[in-house]
């Protein structure tokens, strides 16, 4: 059964568990991640194929390692019709919400004569990673192609593991096609990250990889983060729900159990101050996991006896001060006020407030982006975004008299930081008066 555990209990190396939950397997994952990219930075597209086989059990080509313009279009004309109309409406509420995200290019007046601004500037070449193996995630194609498609990147690229016979499921290449991808690339894992963060003859090195894995992946996109951008490295996923005594134990058993599903490293875990809400939750969570087919009844029980819990809290404030403390990827709050209780908590990826607002209408169709900071890192970092794929220089542009005005400010504080080659720049451009 899934344990209910007092806060004031939750202790020690069990405690630590809970709160770094997906983390400790990431750190496992470390050594394996940088042979896997060693190797395929020395060897290139030849070590990409022989890990595809390893691992994936496909044999495929240089020339295979990119999906056809045949392929695609066989996607998009056996697709079934109404898997079509949902990623269609999908596609069009994840984009009029990131539409919202696009930032602006500004410049003011912050003196006489002193100008000063910010441009926006898109990434030149964009790399999205879409895992695979236990399923397939056209939804996650949509929430990383959309904001880099309306950043407008020079070049998106997609690599996503191949399924059986080396072929990538047609929903997916349909949601691609619908975004505007350049090009996508059958190759997952570690492999997948080595490849879009070196460059291989066949797969270009990106700017920027974006995009959520298991714990190989998101080792991996750590240890070569050093050559792009990397936002923050996407874990296994995780929810938790906030709950009081009005709750009903049905919904936050689901939703609970929804996030438990994804692997054996995910987790899903009810914070309340409400035992009687708990021991209901619980008898609900039992009864709709012996409904669950495999292989999910038995990711849900794996990560059951690691991560996925219910945190029993004396008050609402120990289980506010808790959830803060974990910094969930998803939190749902479901409380007799979730807009009052929405304030007290600053450190989640996504806030689903309400009976009604399940982590899986998110997930899929409701418009914010669902590749969220997972370990954690939801304390400092926020989701994928617009920005994941633009930069913002500033500019500064001064006239004479603005820079003669500004140099009795300059001039001081170069000479008091001991750069005096500092003070001459300014200087000589008087010199002559």
């Amino acid at each position: 059964m899934i344990s209910i555990i007092k806060l004031e209990e939750l202790k020690g190396s069990r405690r630590e568990e809970i709160l770094r939950r997906g983390e400790k397997d990431v750190e496992k994952a470390n050594e394996t991640a940088k042979t896997i990219l060693d190797a395929v930075r020395e060897k290139g597209d030849q070590a990409i194929i022989e890990f595809t086989k390893k691992f994936d059990g496909i044999d495929l080509t240089a020339e295979t390692l990119k999906v056809s313009e045949k392929e695609i279009d066989e996607a998009v004309d056996n697709i079934d019709y109404r898997l079509l109309e949902a990623i269609k409406r999908a596609y069009r509420n994840i984009r009029k919400f990131h539409e919202r995200q696009r930032p602006k290019a500004w410049k003011i007046e912050i003196e006489k004569g002193i100008q000063a601004g910010r441009r926006v500037i898109p990434l030149d070449r964009a790399g999205l990673y879409v895992p695979g193996g236990k399923a397939v995630y056209p939804s996650v194609m949509l929430m990383l192609a959309i904001p880099a498609r309306i950043a407008k990147v020079g070049e998106i690229i997609v690599c996503t593991p191949p399924q059986e016979e080396g072929k990538i499921d047609p929903a997916s290449l349909v949601a691609a096609k619908l975004c505007g991808v350049d090009a996508i690339y059958k190759v997952g894992g570690v492999q997948a990250i080595a490849a879009m963060a070196y460059g291989t003859e066949t797969i270009p090195k990106v700017d920027v990889i974006a995009g959520p894995g298991g714990p190989y992946v998101s080792a991996a996109q750590r240890l070569v983060r050093d050559e792009l951008r990397l936002d923050f490295p996407p874990g296994p996923s995780e929810g938790m729900v906030i709950a009081d005594k009005f709750a009903n134990p049905r919904f936050v058993a689901a939703d609970i159990m929804s996030e438990a599903e994804h692997g054996p490293d995910s987790a899903g875990i009810l914070v309340t101050n409400s035992l009687d809400l708990a021991s209901s939750v619980r008898s609900e969570f039992e009864g709709l996991l012996e409904n669950l087919p495999d292989p999910r009844k038995g990711y849900v029980k794996e990560n059951m006896k690691k991560y996925s819990c219910i945190v029993l809290t004396k008050t609402m404030d120990e289980a506010v001060d808790f959830v803060n403390e974990y910094a969930p990827e998803h939190l749902v709050i479901e409380t007799m006020d979730p807009e009052k209780t929405m304030k007290k908590i600053k450190n989640a990826g996504t806030y689903c407030l309400g009976s009604y607002s399940p982590i899986t209408a998110g997930n899929f169709a409701v418009g914010p982006n669902a590749i969220l900071p997972t370990g954690g890192f939801g304390r400092f970092v926020s989701g994928v975004s617009v920005d994941t794929f633009v930069k913002k220089p500033t500019v500064e542009r001064l006239s004479k008299e603005g820079l003669e005005n500004l140099k009795e400010a300059i001039i001081p504080l170069s000479k008091f930081e001991g750069f005096p080659a500092h003070s001459n720049s300014v200087k000589v451009r008087f010199e002559d008066e």
